[in-house]
């Protein structure tokens, strides 16, 4: 079993070394659970209006998120900077629920696409958050980091201009956060990971919508 296996394995408890993603497979696992939140959003808007899938969609995600992380209580300012985050991305995804896609797809498949790319770009640029500081986390080699991010950011290409824009924006919040774990010096904990996730995947859909109109 390799390294970074092992070293997850061995720390599912809370602590710095629990991390939600596992290496340079988290794109690929971040992918399928964008493929999840897509498959209950089309299933559910067979039945519901799009509003109430959206949330099925986001409430499927976020349960599969949770058995990721530890037990550890959150913090008054987590769980608000956590609910902020949820409300934006939800009305980011009801937005771009409704846009076209550079090929065509059957209808309420977009929004599916659109998590898939979402969630595999910032579950790896979680891993290059936690490559910063390897000796406060868990360590990254260059090629694990490489491959990570090619398997990350190779989704977004399909969106076209506006999922290349997402990306950018996302890249610049998780440059952010690993210049200020640098200034303060601190290490890619769990709680860092987790932020970094959920901040680098909003801030792709809002790159996103920022664009998609002008295409």
């Amino acid at each position: 079993m390799p390294r970074w296996q092992r070293r997850v394995a061995s720390n599912v408890n809370g602590h710095d070394g629990t991390v939600r993603v596992t290496g340079p497979l988290a794109p690929l696992i971040g992918a399928l659970i964008g493929a999840l939140g897509g498959a209950v959003y089309w299933l559910a808007a067979q039945i519901w209006p799009s509003s109430v899938a959206m949330i099925l969609s986001m409430a499927a995600t976020a349960l599969l998120s949770t058995e990721m992380r530890s037990a550890l209580p959150a913090t008054r300012l987590d769980v608000l900077s956590r609910v902020l985050c949820l409300l934006i991305k939800y009305n980011a995804l009801m937005a771009l629920s409704a846009a076209k896609l550079p090929f065509a797809v059957p209808a309420n498949v977009p929004p599916a696409l659109i998590m898939i790319c979402g969630y595999s770009a910032s579950f790896a640029l979680a891993v290059s958050v936690m490559a910063t500081r390897p000796e406060k986390s868990m360590p990254v080699s260059g090629g694990a980091l490489a491959l990570a991010l090619l398997i990350g950011f190779a989704p977004a290409g399909l969106l076209g201009i506006p999922g290349l824009i997402g990306l950018t924006a996302a890249i610049v919040a998780a440059l952010s956060i690993i210049a200020v774990l640098k200034l303060k010096r601190a290490g890619g904990s769990k709680d860092v990971l987790d932020m970094t996730q959920l901040l680098t995947e909003v801030l792709f859909y809002l790159g996103a919508l920022a664009t998609w109109r002008y295409v």
